[in-house]
Formats: C-alpha cells, sequence, structure tokens
C-alpha cells in the first residue's frame, strides 16, 4: 500500500492562498476525502491553487519538517500527481517540501472545460507552473525552489525557464524529450483532423500516443507496466486532439531560443536519462538537449545515463540510485567544481 491508512475523521481543511496584490480563499476542501491522506511520513495535505484564469489546479503538498528547500514537479504525459508518492516522500524525509501538481486535463485537475485528456496551450500549462512557483514562494518565504520535471514536463520546465528562471534555484529533468525533426508536419497534421474532428475529437494517433500495445520502453519493472494497465486514472486514458497538438508543439518549442538574453545563465540543470530509454533519443538526442541549452546561455549542464534503465527512471527496480543523485544535486554537491569533477 503507498499510504498507510486514510484520516479516519471527517475535518474541514481550508487553505488561504496569498500572494502580491492577490488573496484568494480556497473552497472548503473535506480532511478526510481520498485526497488528502496520512502516510508513515506525515500528512499528505490536498492543495487547490487558483491560475491566472481561475482554474484551480489540484495539488499534494509534502511539508518537511524543518523544510530547508521545496521541490516543485511537473508529471509527464498521461500521468498524475499520486504517481510521486514515493519519491516525494524520500525528498520529505531528507528535509525537502514537495509540491506536485496534475496538469490540466489530468488527474484531478479537470472540470467542464477542461475534461480528462484535453490540454490548452504549452504556454497555458507554463503559466500553471508559474502560479504554482509564486504561491510557493509565499507558503515557503525564502526557501529556494527547485523545478524537477519528467518527460513531457520537462518541455513545459525547458519553456519555463525562458521568462521565470530566476526564480529557482535548480532544475532536474528525467527522460527529457529531444528535439524530432518533423514535429512541424506532424503538426500541421493534427491540424488538419482538428477541422474535421474537432479539438475535442480523438483520432487513430490519440490511442498511438497512451496506448501502446508494448509499455516495454517505459520501465524494466513489470509491476510499473502492470499499474499503467490497472491504474483508474490511466488505463482508459486517451488525449483528445487539441491536447496532442500540444505535446507536438512542445516539442517543436525546445529548438525555439528566447529574444532576450536569460537571467539566470549559471543555473545548474540536470539531465537523466536511462540507457534504454528513446524519448531522449540516446547519445545523438541527449547532445542535441545540452546543446540547446548551451545555445540558451545556460552554462552548468550535467548530462547522467543510468544503465539499464528506461523512460520512468523514477520507477525503475533500482530507482534508490537516482533519488541519491537527486539529493545530492539538489543539495548542491556540484558546488565549487568543475563539470568534469562532478562524479554522478
Amino acid at each position: 500500500m503507498i499510504f498507510s491508512r486514510l484520516i479516519g475523521r471527517r475535518r474541514i481543511y481550508r487553505l488561504p492562498v496569498r500572494w502580491k496584490n492577490c488573496s484568494v480563499e480556497l473552497p472548503l476542501i473535506p480532511a478526510g476525502s481520498p485526497a488528502i491522506l496520512k502516510s508513515r511520513e506525515g500528512f499528505v495535505e490536498s492543495v487547490l491553487i487558483p491560475s491566472f484564469d481561475k482554474f484551480f489546479i489540484s495539488c499534494n503538498l509534502y511539508r518537511a519538517e524543518p523544510s530547508k528547500a521545496v521541490v516543485q514537479i511537473i508529471h509527464g504525459a498521461a500521468e498524475y500527481k499520486g504517481r510521486y508518492h514515493v519519491f516525494a516522500t524520500y525528498l520529505q524525509r531528507h528535509g525537502f517540501s514537495v509540491l506536485v501538481s496534475d496538469q490540466r486535463g489530468h488527474g484531478d485537475s479537470i472540470d467542464a472545460r477542461f475534461v480528462r485528456g484535453f490540454m490548452p496551450s504549452i504556454e497555458v500549462l507554463v503559466e500553471d507552473q508559474w502560479y504554482i512557483t509564486r504561491f510557493l514562494k509565499q507558503e515557503f518565504f525564502g526557501q529556494p525552489i527547485h523545478l524537477l520535471a519528467h518527460s513531457f514536463g520537462s518541455n513545459i520546465a525547458r519553456l519555463y525557464l525562458h521568462s521565470h528562471d530566476e526564480h529557482i534555484a535548480s532544475l532536474v529533468m528525467t527522460g527529457s524529450p529531444c528535439y524530432v525533426l518533423g514535429i512541424r508536419i506532424g503538426m500541421a497534421f493534427v491540424k488538419l483532423l482538428m477541422l474535421f474532428l474537432s479539438p475535442h475529437g480523438y483520432g487513430f494517433i490519440s490511442g498511438k500516443l497512451t496506448t501502446s500495445a508494448s509499455l516495454k520502453w517505459v520501465c524494466s519493472d513489470p509491476s510499473v507496466i502492470e499499474e499503467r494497465r490497472i491504474d483508474p486514472y490511466r488505463k482508459n486514458f486517451r488525449y483528445q486532439l487539441a491536447a496532442i497538438h500540444t505535446i507536438f508543439n512542445s516539442v517543436n518549442a525546445l529548438h525555439t531560443y528566447p529574444n532576450r538574453p536569460i537571467k539566470h545563465p549559471s543555473l545548474p540543470i540536470l539531465c537523466i536519462s536511462g540507457s534504454e530509454d528513446p524519448v531522449p533519443g540516446f547519445a545523438k538526442g541527449l547532445a542535441d538537449t545540452q546543446a540547446s541549452l548551451k545555445r540558451i546561455g545556460y552554462t552548468r549542464i550535467f548530462m547522467k545515463v543510468f544503465p539499464a534503465m528506461r523512460h520512468e527512471v523514477l520507477m525503475e527496480r533500482e530507482k534508490e540510485l537516482v533519488f541519491t543523485l537527486i539529493t545530492q544535486f539538489l543539495d548542491g554537491k556540484y558546488q565549487g567544481a568543475r563539470l568534469d569533477d562532478w562524479q554522478l
């Protein structure tokens, strides 16, 4: 069992969210609901954060006592916040408070406009993460905020850097996709399908992205593959055409560069992948990712490839190796070292 037990007695939980020039009091949330659970490591708070358009982003907040820093996690495609519980509690035990959000159209970040499987533009998703950062800056005043993103979430994180890099202490990306030649052709094809079927339609490409016949490339642990097949949040998950266009656009944007100098060129960036993960594009794709980040102006880029691991390195059998590396990175073990001297 991921969680030891549900909180037995129902209570009312009210969370005020305040930042500069804005004060919002969230709706009443019953603390005994499935969203608020008690684990062996402590309480997991269910938090709703209003974004720029008053859409409420569903998040899990793990407070460390004491807390030395905060980690903001962006999940990947066809995922949701609950999948990161084991990793989040690991960081919590090591003194990091953690917030994991459901992106729009995933998990519990849904409403009549954003049903499960529908996503708005990539710009909206980036802005959502900025509003989460603003919440964390208020809630954990003075503490450094680290951004950690997986797969499609890494694309969002890289675009986040264009306008907000000065607000984070470091960036960790796992399974980060590489730029794909011909992605604009794919975008044009999806747009054509949207004209015929509507943005909320489902083309044959919808199943290709989320219900592949073989999921062996995802993880070498069969239990993780089985979990994906039976998880009620994921087993029948299909992206609508608008969401697929957003994903393709995020890949295309990996080769777009800000038209102004970045504010935090010394931002430490760690890219982690498995040697058997096709998503980062193996050696050629990783080299392209590193070159793109350097072209933007970043100077402290660390790359680590774990042998025999696949796409979801945080779910692998030897995930503790990845956890340890990330914790060392967040603790600044690379400080003062040349890139070649810090042994990853």
